[in-house]
């Protein structure tokens, strides 16, 4: 009854009752008699509450279509494409509370081998964790919500992230997070779960300049995952714009000649990061001072240097993916299909609004309208592919669609 609900973008579970009961072909499909009594709304409320609490039975059925996907030939990894929405939370303003808490700081936890290889690195030193305390706004209706306050979005909601792939349109994972969080913090450990629950290799991915992060980059390079990523703008750094960076000696070619050699690995308490330190050497250290651009390259040392990203050789290396062809093509097709499937979940299938409150239940919702995206694009590749799913005798014919679609998950 659910998957009739996503499927068809019935806003509500009364609504959807009402609907079972008038229509023939859902009555079929849900195996429902012409004369059966349709369960009452409640049913899906008292689910939740009593069987369905903390299960992960969406997960599972959505990651066996993924799996069916891929046995197919419908998925194969070869391109994906990954993005983030925004999902207003289902609160009024008059709800809004400031809460103070105590929260430990520490460094962004991205992968746990990104972590094991940055402990590798020359100068690693443990960061100390600090407990600080920090206001948040809240909730008082749904606390697991979060409040962003960005350009183009405002307001207490989630955020989703989902990861498509390009050939079939096919979702092929689903994450459901408070708003305030960051992008780029959560795309790594999204990718690798898909990897293990669904066991698609990804070969590519395109993303927004949101996940141009060093982190990231190497992350990807971890996952054996290829990424064209959109560049950010460097304009606020005058020395590392205008710097070459050698990759065979690791160190920054100053506009005059000179050059800045990797020193050490150090963390920044206020950012909470890690990051390469790239200085000159003592020798060189006056002739700097002389230089006639050296006020323009560092105002506060005394000599220039550079704080790029822990993982600046990844971060490199995607700098130059970005004028090729295939960077262009990457980006083309997630206009396409990264914003299309948002544009049609929110559009067809109620994306833009929940009913619901609670990060489990938010979660719930985002893994069916997936899963309804992901049914129809199935339905629509086998029956343009492989006939042995539309020839069936033992279903009436109400819908074509539904009845492959029946047949399909049979299968």
């Amino acid at each position: 009854m659910l998957l009739v609900r996503f499927l068809y973008g019935i806003k509500s579970e009364r609504r959807l009752v009402e609907e079972i009961s008038l229509n023939l072909a859902y009555r079929w499909f849900c195996g429902f008699d012409l004369m059966d009594k349709i369960p009452n709304h409640s049913l899906f409320s008292q689910n939740r509450r009593r069987r369905f609490t903390d299960s992960t039975i969406f997960r599972e059925i959505f990651n066996s279509i993924v799996r069916l996907c891929a046995e197919k030939g419908i998925v194969n990894g070869d391109a994906v494409v990954s993005d983030g929405t925004f999902i207003p939370a289902s609160v009024s303003d008059a709800s809004f509370m400031k809460i103070v808490e105590e929260v430990e700081k520490n460094a962004v936890d991205y992968l746990d081998a990104l972590d094991e290889e940055l402990r590798q690195q020359e100068g690693y030193k443990e960061p100390v964790p600090v407990i600080e305390e920090k206001t948040t706004l809240k909730s008082s209706t749904d606390l697991d919500c979060g409040y962003i306050d960005h350009e183009h979005k405002k307001g207490m909601g989630y955020l989703s992230q989902m990861t498509v792939d390009t050939g079939s349109g096919i979702i092929l994972g689903v994450d459901c997070y408070p708003a305030n969080q960051r992008e780029s913090s959560i795309i790594l450990r999204h990718l690798e779960k898909i990897k293990i629950d669904t066991k698609v290799n990804i070969n590519k991915i395109g993303l927004d300049a949101g996940y141009d992060v060093g982190a990231v980059h190497r992350g990807l390079e971890l996952l054996e995952i290829t990424g064209f990523v959109s560049c950010i703008d460097l304009s606020y750094d005058i020395l590392k714009r205008e710097a070459k960076y050698r990759p065979d000696l690791d160190c920054f070619e100053c506009p005059s000649g000179k050059q800045l050699n990797f020193m050490k690995l150090a963390y920044k308490k206020p950012t909470r990061n890690f990051y390469r330190l790239y200085r000159m050497d003592t020798s060189d250290r006056k002739k700097c001072q002389s230089c006639e651009r050296f006020r323009e390259c560092q105002l506060t040392y005394t000599a220039a240097r550079i704080c790029a990203s822990a993982y600046y050789p990844a971060f490199y290396r995607n700098r130059q993916r970005y004028e090729t062809t295939e960077y262009k093509a990457m980006k083309r097709l997630r206009g396409i299909w990264s914003e299309g499937a948002f544009s049609v979940l929110k559009r067809e299938h109620k994306l833009s609004k929940v009913i619901k409150r609670g990060l489990h239940r938010i979660h719930e919702e985002c893994l069916l309208w997936a899963l309804a995206l992901n049914l129809k694009r199935m339905v629509k590749a086998l029956s343009s592919g492989d006939n042995s799913f539309v020839s069936s005798n033992k279903s009436p014919i109400f819908i074509p669609e539904m009845r492959l679609l029946a047949n399909c998950l049979a299968a």
